[in-house]
């Protein structure tokens, strides 16, 4: 019986390790899951903001949105980023819309692109292009 006590002790302790692991990040990663959809304006007048909605897939109960990545050269890449907390995440899955807010100071078309997925081969991104024209105020 002290064996049996003994086992169920011991494996507690070892499942329970795996999320308390030295390593930070054993249990809490970020993702940037692909977006489904983008809507918004296609113009603007310079120095002002406008909202474009991209939505994504997010599982319930360990995921939460944390903002939008994005490189700084034109055509720039967005991307929605997505923190997981926890060893088992055992949410559902559902699509989620967040607000990216898109600002110039000089006129132009911009080009925006989020990766919507990858090619048939698997090699390389498939995008959602979102093209904004600048202005300036009459």
């Amino acid at each position: 019986m002290k064996y049996l006590k003994f086992l169920a002790l011991f494996l507690a302790m070892t499942t329970l390790s795996g999320c308390l692991s030295d390593d930070e990040n054993y249990c809490s990663q970020t993702v940037n899951p692909f977006a489904t959809q983008v809507t918004g304006p296609d113009t603007v007048l310079t120095g002002e903001e406008i909202t474009i909605n991209v939505s994504f897939t997010i599982v319930d109960g360990c995921g939460t949105f944390i903002g939008f990545q994005q490189n700084g050269v034109y055509p720039k890449s967005v991307y929605p980023a997505v923190q997981y907390e926890g060893c088992n995440c055992t949410g559902n899955q559902h699509i989620t819309t967040e607000g990216f807010v898109f600002s110039e100071d000089e006129p132009g078309e911009y080009e925006l692109k989020f990766a919507n997925g990858v090619n048939e081969e698997g090699t390389a991104y498939t995008y959602i292009y979102k093209t904004i024209t600048v202005s300036d105020p009459e």
